[in-house]
């Protein structure tokens, strides 16, 4: 518990199915898995999850409370919700900076503030484990950084994994790199380099700097 991890590794090197796998949507050819103690679909009401891609109507008229209520389904699957299940989805809110908007229409929504509503879905459960599929794809660079605050914060009561391909992000943020293409190596962000990046996805790899700035006495970085 605690571990702030991320998966890296190329397209189908097997990210997905190891997410799969971790959620107990896919069984194990061989040899067990085992989240919190027990086997993924008993643990699932301990796991937070939140998918890269929204499978919602945006014509749909939600609002932002409903979708957060959608992470209390396991306790509530017939009738309305409870005064606990409605304190949840508040305090979920809360935690991701965006109370304000329980009343929005969903679809209204900038990509930064819907990431953030997602991610209230998944912590009203209350989870031990967070696990984050692509959560930084199409926000910019203010939205990343309050995002990442929200994160470190929730670490501290939580484990976080998340599947990115930001190797920035991976060597400034998080604890542990999980390696994946074909097989599964986990590495202390501290010994990330140009050799194992390489060994990840099979070829060199060109990394763009963030911090490079240009003006007019010419080019630097920070």
């Amino acid at each position: 518990m605690g571990d702030f991890a991320t998966i890296v590794g190329p397209n189908g090197g097997g990210k997905t199915t190891l997410l799969q796998l971790l959620l107990g949507l896919l069984k194990p050819d061989s040899g067990r898995i085992e989240l919190l103690g027990h086997p993924p679909e008993k643990s699932r009401l301990n796991i937070g999850y939140m998918p890269q891609y929204v499978k919602l109507d945006m014509q749909f008229p939600v609002s932002v409370m409903d979708v957060v209520l959608m992470g209390r389904l396991s306790s509530q699957l017939w009738g309305r919700y409870s005064r606990q299940d409605r304190n949840a989805a508040e305090d979920a809110l809360n935690e991701v900076r965006i109370s304000d908007y329980k009343s929005r229409n969903f679809s209204e929504l900038s990509g930064g503030q819907k990431q953030r509503v997602l991610i209230a879905r998944a912590l009203c459960s209350r989870p031990k484990v967070l696990i984050l599929d692509e959560p930084t794809s199409n926000i910019d660079e203010e939205t990343e950084h309050i995002f990442f605050e929200i994160l470190e914060k929730l670490n501290a009561r939580m484990t976080i994994l998340l599947v990115s391909h930001d190797l920035g992000f991976v060597s400034q943020k998080v604890k542990s790199v999980i390696c994946v293409n074909r097989e599964v190596v986990m590495h202390p962000t501290t010994k990330m380099n140009g050799t194992i990046i390489k060994e990840i996805y099979g070829s060199e790899f060109e990394m763009i700097r963030h911090d490079h700035r240009f003006s007019e006495k010419g080019c630097f970085h920070e």
